[in-house]
């Protein structure tokens, strides 16, 4: 999945550092025993970012992306994060809307940070 639907996907090495962090959470969605989905993100202080989110194709609009970001939302709050970053690849406009639905807002760009394509920093409030 990562490399099917990210933008600039991890190596097998960057996931499993993420998974084996104290300072993230990487949360998976199964569906008959078989990964359908996944989110991961890192903390520091009063911040956290979603590193990755990705929902398998034949499983989108079922409400398993709304389910692993509010898993991770429970985390934050937990964790006592009061701010939430995300990048999003400029010209998704899908995505883009989504995040917006959820609460997010334009904060900054990324020059470059895609290679050909500006990333957008996207926030919000926890």
């Amino acid at each position: 999945m990562e490399r099917e639907y990210i933008d600039c996907p991890w190596s097998s090495d960057q996931i499993r550092r993420e998974i084996d962090s104290a300072d993230a959470v990487f949360l998976v969605a199964e569906t008959d025993g078989r990964v359908v989905g996944y989110l991961s993100g890192a903390f520091a202080a009063d911040e956290c970012e979603i590193s990755n989110i990705a929902v398998e194709s034949s499983h989108r609009r079922q409400g398993i992306g709304s389910a692993l970001f509010d898993a991770f939302m429970s985390a934050a709050v937990e964790r006592g994060a009061k701010y939430l970053f995300l990048l999003v690849r400029d010209g998704n406009i899908a995505a883009t809307e989504l995040y917006k639905s959820i609460g997010f807002s334009a904060v900054g760009r990324r020059h470059g940070y895609y290679g050909d394509c500006d990333a957008v920093i996207m926030s919000r409030n926890i």
